[in-house]
C-alpha cells in the first residue's frame, strides 16, 4: 500500500529530526518536519503560482474563446488547448502540489497515529509483547468504552502478533502504549524507547480532538487544547487560501472570482472534518504549513507582484 510505504519514509525522517535537531521534542520535530516538507515542495509551489498568474493574465483571451465557441464544445476545447500551448502553460500544473501533498497528509495521519510502527519501526510482535506486559502490570491503560474487546485478550495473549492485531481495532492504541511506556518504569528494557508526545506542556499531539463537550468538561486539560489547535488549523487554512486568491481575483472575471470564493470555504470545511478524525499533531502540521504559505504569499505580494505592477 502506497500510504504505508510513504508513512514509513516520513516516520523515519520525523524520528531523525526528533533525535537530532529537535532535541527529542515531538512538537518541535513536527514543526521542523513541516518546514522541511514545504521547502522541498517550494519549487513546485513557485511553478504553481507562475502558472496561476499566467492563466489569470490570459483570462480575457479565454473569455473570448469561450464566448465565440460556446455552442461547439469540441472546437472550444481545441482552441483552449491551442492557446495554452502557445502561451506555454499547463492548466493542470497548478494542481500538482496539491496532488503531492495529499498522500503526504494521509501518510502523516498514519505516522502520528502509530509512532511505534512508523517512527521507531517496531514490529507487531514487539508491540504485542509490550501490550502483554502492560496488561500484566497496569491493564487500566486499555480500559474504557474504546476498548470494548478487552475481554478477548485472554484468548490470544499467548500470541503477541494476535494481541497487536486485536488492539489495532482501536486506531489510537499505540498512543496508549506510548503513554504506558512513559509512566510505567517496569516496561523499560532492551529495545524500548520513550517518546513524549507532549508539546509546550499543554498539547498531547497524539490525542484525537473532539467536539463532545461532555468529554471536554471531564478532561479540559487534554481535549480543550486539541480543540483549539483544530480551530487554529481551520482559521489559518481560510486566511492562507484568501491571501493566495487575492492576486488571482484581481485579474479574473466575475465567474472565476465566484469559483475562487467557493473554494475559499471548501478548504477550511475539509480541514475541520479531517481535523476531528486525526490526531491533533496533524492539525499542528496543517497550521505550520498554512503559516509558511501565508509568509510566502506576503513576500510575493510585497516584492514580486507589487514590483511587477510598478
Amino acid at each position: 500500500m502506497m500510504s504505508d510505504a510513504i508513512a514509513r519514509v516520513l516516520g523515519r525522517l520525523l524520528y531523525i529530526i526528533y533525535k537530532t535537531i529537535a532535541f527529542q521534542n515531538y512538537g518541535i520535530a513536527l514543526i521542523l518536519f513541516t518546514l522541511i516538507v514545504k521547502l522541498i515542495l517550494l519549487p513546485l509551489t513557485i511553478k504553481q503560482i507562475r502558472s496561476s498568474q499566467k492563466i489569470s493574465e490570459m483570462q480575457p483571451e479565454i473569455d473570448r474563446i469561450q464566448k465565440r465557441y460556446k455552442n461547439d464544445k469540441e472546437k472550444l476545447n481545441q482552441e483552449l488547448a491551442k492557446l495554452y500551448q502557445e502561451k506555454g502553460v499547463n492548466p493542470l500544473s497548478g494542481c500538482l502540489p496539491l496532488f503531492i501533498q495529499f498522500p503526504i497528509i494521509v501518510a502523516l495521519y498514519y505516522t502520528i497515529r502509530k509512532p511505534l510502527t512508523y517512527m521507531l519501526g517496531w514490529t507487531k510482535e514487539f508491540i504485542g509483547n509490550i501490550i502483554i506486559k502492560i496488561m500484566e502490570i497496569q491493564p487500566q491503560f486499555f480500559q474504557g468504552s474504546q476498548y470494548s474487546f478487552i475481554n478477548q485478550f485472554e484468548s490470544v495473549k499467548s500470541d503477541p502478533v494476535a494481541v497487536a492485531n486485536l488492539f489495532e481495532r482501536n486506531p489510537y492504541f499505540e498512543i496508549n502504549v506510548v503513554d504506558a511506556i512513559n509512566t510505567i518504569p517496569e516496561l523499560m528494557g532492551e529495545g524500548i524507547e520513550k517518546i513524549s508526545l507532549n508539546f509546550l506542556g499543554i498539547f498531547n499531539l497524539g490525542v484525537k480532538p473532539t467536539y463532545d463537550f461532555n468529554l471536554i468538561f471531564q478532561n479540559p486539560g487534554l481535549y480543550l487544547p486539541a480543540l483549539f489547535m483544530v480551530l487554529l488549523a481551520v482559521a489559518t487554512t481560510f486566511l492562507s487560501t484568501k491571501l493566495s486568491m487575492k492576486q488571482m481575483n484581481q485579474n479574473s472575471n466575475s465567474q472565476v472570482a465566484q469559483t475562487n470564493n467557493t473554494l475559499l470555504y471548501f478548504g477550511p470545511i475539509m480541514t475541520l472534518i479531517i481535523g476531528f478524525q486525526a490526531p491533533v499533531g496533524l492539525a499542528l502540521y496543517w497550521t505550520v504549513s498554512n503559516l509558511f504559505q501565508m509568509a510566502q504569499q506576503y513576500f510575493l505580494d510585497k516584492y514580486v507582484y507589487k514590483k511587477k505592477e510598478e
